[in-house]
């Protein structure tokens, strides 16, 4: 076969798919119009013109690919044609000749006629080439019954420079439910979707000026239009036009005469996956919305975590100063100092367990309580007193699950004594004069979850040059850029250390920023999992 043989039973398998599916088209468009009609007599005619109408269809795609195949039709099949054709002609002629003049489907009934018409010349041979545009793209569509289902509806555009292509596929979407506008070209298309959002462009690849493929990719480069779905439905069958297409960002491929059901299925599709997501769309700015409002939260928590916290001290021979950084969850560290009569400093920390706005508001109230001493029946002065009261207060099966571990201790100034009780929290390191590291260990169990708990209470003489150093377990529960959790010896060398170089640098008023700071640069992450709390006390009188 020559390229120009080829041409030519192209061009005519074009042109013959294309007024069949015109007849079946507009055909069933009767079925649906007989619901309305006017009368009884004319949805009898419309259903009649209807199954005429679609009874061509077989016989036509056979006597069509007959021709094709380059063999002479059968004597029988081109009587079985021509047959149907004939009875679908007088079928409509009768309607015209009967329908009164006011009846809405007279226009869809003159287009099955010109429709049968036009195909019965074009396989006589006589109209085979007359057209100076012959259909490129053509579509068989008939309502398909499918199982039920929620029908969703969407904005859809139709663009084919065919009109009888277009009215037929835009009136069966319509009846669908759907929004259908249409376009005979691409810069037409483009036009209109610069106006309106659509969901879904059904498109034909061979138009006048743009055409499909350039369509589709002036849509990949236009940002507005990345959530536009397009179907390409053309007669092109070589693979080489479906691969470009679906590589330009077509959601599919449909031939013309593939079943009508495939499209409405992947219309339908399309749809509901624009829906779910746009419901997870809505879904995530309700979480990020969310997120920033809790953030904000904890922000202000930390800020008001932050307000409760103690003035730097200068007060008889002692000096304190403080570092507090809230984690991003926000945990529940707290700490303060307050004098209890005119020789007497109470000092704790307190670290509830878990994170976010719940735990620091309990660290609050007990910090609230301590230093309000609003606590009843205890002893301020006695860490052991104060730590058992808090144990019997505050059960753990009354504060949602969450304990606290406190560090707290009184100290003298008039006997330069210092008495301290702990329940569950790290030791608190005292540095002597020459540099002695101490620990300060209680031994008692964090607050809460045992309600006959003993407190210890202990003793220790601090010297005039001493250090005393309070902080959370966030200061020193850090995974190390090894992988490993810092080790306790490891972290009271490096506050020995840094203690050590402070005391010999005149300018250096305190150590902790710069204990913080060798902890973060140890770590392997920038920011701590974990409120880091640490005060000193440094004792000169």
């Amino acid at each position: 076969m020559t390229a120009r043989e080829d041409e030519i039973r192209s061009k005519f398998r074009h042109e013959a798919r294309s007024l069949l599916n015109h007849v079946v088209g507009f055909g069933d468009l009767l079925s649906g119009d007989a619901d309305v009609a006017s009368s009884d007599a004319s949805r009898s005619m419309f259903a009649e013109i209807s199954k005429a109408a679609t009874a061509l269809r077989q016989p036509v795609l056979e006597f069509l690919a007959s021709i094709l195949d380059g063999s002479e039709p059968s004597g029988v099949l081109r009587t079985q044609v021509y047959d149907h054709i004939y009875d679908l002609v007088s079928l409509v002629q009768a309607a015209r000749r009967s329908m009164p003049p006011n009846e809405t489907a007279l226009a869809d009934i003159h287009k099955v006629h010109e429709a049968a018409n036009a195909l019965v010349e074009l396989f006589e041979g006589t109209t085979l080439f007359s057209r100076t545009s012959l259909t490129e793209a053509a579509m068989a569509l008939h309502e398909v019954k499918s199982p039920e289902r929620k029908q969703i509806s969407g904005r859809i555009l139709v663009v084919d420079d065919d009109a009888f292509n277009r009215e037929i596929l835009a009136r069966h979407l319509e009846r669908q439910g759907h929004v259908v506008c249409q376009a005979s070209n691409g810069r037409e298309a483009f036009s209109i979707l610069s106006e309106a959002p659509f969901d879904i462009v059904v498109l034909d690849v061979m138009m006048p000026g743009m055409n499909g493929f350039q369509f589709l990719e002036a849509i990949r480069e236009d940002s507005r239009l990345h959530d536009l779905s397009t179907i390409v439905v053309s007669s092109l069958e070589d693979t080489a036009s479906m691969a470009r297409c679906i590589e330009l960002g077509a959601e599919d491929y449909l031939p013309r005469d593939f079943d009508p059901i495939i499209l409405k299925a992947r219309i339908g599709s399309l749809l509901e996956k624009k829906a779910y997501k746009r419901q997870n769309d809505e879904a995530l700015r309700r979480l990020v919305e969310t997120q920033a409002r809790l953030a904000s939260e904890l922000r202000d928590a930390a800020a008001y975590v932050r307000s409760l916290l103690p003035k730097r001290l200068r007060w008889r021979g002692i000096a304190a100063d403080w570092e507090f950084i809230p984690s991003l969850s926000l945990g529940g560290d707290c700490f303060y100092y307050h004098r209890l009569d005119e020789n007497r400093l109470a000092l704790y920390l307190i670290d509830v367990s878990g994170h976010g706005i719940q735990a620091a508001l309990l660290s609050a109230t007990i910090m609230n309580m301590l230093r309000g001493l609003s606590l009843g029946g205890v002893d301020y002065a006695s860490p052991a007193s104060v730590l058992s009261r808090l144990n019997r207060s505050f059960r753990i099966e009354d504060q949602n699950n969450m304990f606290f571990t406190i560090w707290y201790g009184v100290y003298d100034v008039s006997s330069r004594l210092l008495k301290f009780s702990s329940a569950g929290s790290p030791p608190a390191i005292l540095v002597g004069p020459d540099g002695t590291v101490s620990e300060l260990v209680g031994d008692g169990p964090v607050i809460g979850v045992d309600e006959k708990a003993v407190f210890g209470e202990f003793d220790e003489a601090i010297d005039s040059g001493s250090n005393l150093y309070l902080f959370s377990d966030g200061l020193f529960e850090v995974r190390s850029k090894s992988g490993v959790m810092l080790p306790w010896n490891d972290f009271v060398a490096l506050l020995e250390s840094h203690h050590k170089e402070c005391t010999e640098a005149p300018e250096c008023i305190s150590p902790i920023k710069r204990i913080v700071d060798a902890v973060r640069g140890l770590s392997a992450k920038s920011l701590f999992d974990d409120d880091v709390s640490i005060v000193e006390f440094a004792f000169s009188g």
